[in-house]
C-alpha cells in the first residue's frame, strides 16, 4: 500500500514535536529538582550553623576530629609513617629503606616525621574538599556568633530561663535601644526555647508573669509588647537588682537567669549581690550593656564565675541606623503579626571584657582547619611527582642484600 508523501511528513513532525515536549518537560523537571536540592542544602547549612548550643558541644558535632579531618587521621588514610628503628649493633636509629623511591614522601614541618603516600589523587582531593567545606562552616558559625542578638547575649543554651532587666537610670534614647536589643533576643533566641519569663528591677520587682510560661508565638509577642509598655523611670532602691534576681531564682522550673545590666553597678549593690548569690541554685549569666567603667565589667565577670555562669558584654557605637524589622511571622501566611521601627545595634565587646570563649574555640578550630588544608594541598603537590624507576630497582637490590646478609 502506498501513502501520500505529506502523510509521512505529518507523522514525522508530530513525533519530533512530542519528543521535544518530553525533552523540555524533562529539563524543567530537572531544573526544579536541582532548585529544590539547593534549597534543602541551604536549610541544612543554616541548621548546621545556628543551633543554640555551646561552642564546645557544637565542635563535638562539626569539629575536625569528630569528622575525621585532623591531619593525623588524614595521613593515616593516605599513607603510612616512614619508620625508624634502633639498631643495637650500630647503636643508633636507622630509617627503613624498603620504601625509598617506591612511594612519594611527605615530611611534616611540625615534627619532621616522614610519611609514605599510597593514596590516589582522588582521595586527597576528597579531603581538600571536606576541609574547604569545614572552613566555610566555621567562618559562618563565627559570623553568626558575633551578629544580631548573639553579640549581646551570646547563645542562650538553656530551655527554661528568666531574664532580669536592670535598666538603672537610662536616658530615653538608651532605654529604647535596650528594648531593641531585648526584643531581638526574644525573637531570635527565646522563640526556640521551652519556657521563659521577664522581671524588671524596681523598688517592687515588676514581673511579666508570676512564673515561667511556655514559649509560643502569642507569648513572645505579648512579652515584646509588655517590654515596650514599660515606664522608663520607675521607683528604684539600692536593693532593686537583688530583689529582682531573688524573684528569678525562686522559680524552681528555670535552668538559668540572664541578668541584663545597663550601665554601671553601684558599689553598695555589688556587695549585696555577691553576698546573696555567691551560692545561687542556678547559673546567673550577666549581660553588661554599655558599661563605661572597667570596675563594673570586672564585678559582673566575678558574679558569673561565682554562680557558674557565662559573661557577655556589649558596648554600643553611636552610628546606628533606623530599619524596619518584623516582630513575629505567622507560619501560615508568612506575614508579620507586628512590626516596629527599631535600630540596628552596632558595637563591640569592651577590651576589658576579654575574648569570648565561644568565639575563640571556633576560631581555633578554623585556624587548625586552614593549617590542615595547606598541608593536604602540599601533599597533593608531592603526590603528583613521578617516581623514578631507579629507586624501585634500588629497593629490590637493597632488600636482596638484606636478605643475603
Amino acid at each position: 500500500m502506498f501513502f501520500p508523501l505529506h502523510s509521512f511528513v505529518v507523522v514525522t513532525s508530530d513525533v519530533k514535536h512530542g519528543e521535544q515536549e518530553k525533552t523540555d518537560s524533562h529539563i524543567v523537571a530537572k531544573g526544579k529538582s536541582a532548585e529544590k536540592d539547593m534549597k534543602l542544602k541551604r536549610i541544612q547549612w543554616d541548621l548546621d550553623v545556628q543551633p543554640l548550643i555551646s561552642s564546645s558541644k557544637w565542635l563535638q558535632l562539626y569539629g575536625l576530629k569528630r569528622n575525621k579531618l585532623s591531619i593525623s587521621h588524614i595521613l593515616s588514610q593516605i599513607g603510612f609513617q616512614h619508620r625508624e628503628d634502633y639498631v643495637s649493633a650500630l647503636g643508633k636509629l636507622v630509617a627503613s629503606r624498603y620504601a625509598d623511591g617506591l612511594f612519594p614522601q611527605y615530611m611534616r614541618a611540625q615534627d619532621g616525621r616522614v610519611y609514605n603516600l599510597t593514596a590516589k589523587k582522588e582521595l586527597i582531593l576528597h579531603f581538600v574538599g571536606c576541609l574547604t567545606g569545614a572552613i566555610e562552616l566555621y567562618k559562618q558559625r563565627m559570623e553568626w556568633l558575633t551578629s544580631e542578638s548573639r553579640q549581646i547575649f551570646g547563645v542562650i543554651q538553656e530551655q527554661c530561663v528568666v531574664i532580669v532587666l536592670d535598666f538603672g537610670a537610662t536616658s530615653g534614647t538608651e532605654f529604647d535601644r535596650c528594648r531593641d536589643a531585648l526584643s531581638l533576643v526574644l525573637l531570635e533566641q527565646v522563640t526556640q526555647l521551652s519556657k521563659f519569663n521577664l522581671i524588671r528591677a524596681a523598688q517592687d520587682p515588676i514581673k511579666w508573669q508570676q512564673k515561667a510560661v511556655p514559649v509560643t508565638e502569642c507569648s513572645v509577642e505579648f512579652a515584646v509588647n509588655w517590654l515596650w509598655e514599660l515606664d522608663r523611670t520607675p521607683a528604684l532602691s539600692h536593693t532593686s537588682s537583688t530583689e529582682a534576681l531573688m524573684e528569678a531564682v525562686s522559680d524552681e522550673m528555670i535552668e538559668a537567669v540572664y541578668y541584663f545590666a545597663v550601665g554601671e553597678v553601684p558599689e553598695d549593690m555589688k556587695h549585696l549581690l555577691l553576698q546573696k548569690f555567691s551560692d545561687s541554685p542556678f547559673p546567673i549569666h550577666p549581660v553588661s550593656f554599655n558599661a563605661r567603667e572597667e570596675d563594673t565589667i570586672v564585678f559582673l565577670k566575678e558574679l558569673s564565675r561565682l554562680t557558674s555562669g557565662r559573661f557577655h558584654a556589649f558596648a554600643e557605637r553611636t552610628d546606628y541606623t533606623d530599619v524596619i524589622e518584623p516582630v513575629i511571622k505567622s507560619e501560615e501566611d508568612g506575614e508579620s503579626l507586628t512590626s516596629w521601627n527599631t535600630r540596628k545595634l552596632k558595637g563591640r565587646v569592651p577590651l576589658v571584657a576579654g575574648v569570648r570563649e565561644d568565639v575563640f574555640l571556633v576560631w581555633k578550630e578554623l585556624e587548625e582547619a586552614r593549617s590542615t588544608l595547606k598541608q593536604v594541598q602540599s601533599i597533593l603537590t608531592v603526590s603528583d611527582q613521578p617516581i623514578s624507576g631507579e629507586g624501585i630497582i634500588y629497593i629490590f637490590l637493597d632488600r636482596y642484600c638484606c636478605a643475603y646478609y
